[in-house]
């Protein structure tokens, strides 16, 4: 099985959205503050486009057979001065996912691999992403990757 990994096309917008479905799915059953559904899977794609667009950043897809198996947004940041300068100017993973029958494969290494390209080329010596507690899977495969935990977000639910 080949597989490319290329610039998003707005004819992928039906193939993406089945994938951030997926991904929807999956995080809303690690953690009860994620929304799922058709129309999260859509939001998240607007959301997606309209960062890329104001942050410098890209959307890639992994294809295969003329599929979309793979999903990469990613956008231009800069972290406050609490951070070594050197690290300030970085690449954030927006969103990241491959099809569920394709897990495993390497595919998300592909698409990993493609973000750090990206931050290369554009003078970044950092990349970020975020990860749902208890999503054991994803955390390996991003250590795996190089990646490191650098600090954790926290939610207290107000009523």
């Amino acid at each position: 099985m080949s597989i490319t990994i290329r610039t998003m096309r707005e004819t992928d917008h039906e193939g993406v959205t089945g994938l951030l479905l997926q991904l929807a799915a999956w995080e809303a059953a690690l953690s009860h503050t994620r929304a799922s559904g058709p129309a999260t899977a859509r939001a998240l794609l607007e959301a997606d486009s309209a960062q890329t667009r104001e942050h410098g950043g890209a959307q890639f897809v992994a294809e295969t057979e003329g599929a979309c198996v793979g999903y990469l947004a990613l956008r231009l940041g800069r972290t406050g001065p609490y951070v070594h300068d050197d690290l300030r100017d970085h690449v954030l993973i927006e969103n990241i996912v491959v099809a569920e029958d394709q897990r495993g494969t390497g595919i998300g290494q592909m698409l990993l691999a493609q973000a750090e390209r990206f931050a290369r080329e554009r003078g970044c010596r950092a990349l970020q992403l975020g990860a749902l507690t208890g999503n054991e899977a994803a955390l390996r495969a991003y250590r795996r990757a190089g990646f490191e935990p650098v600090s954790y977000e926290m939610l207290k639910r107000l009523d």
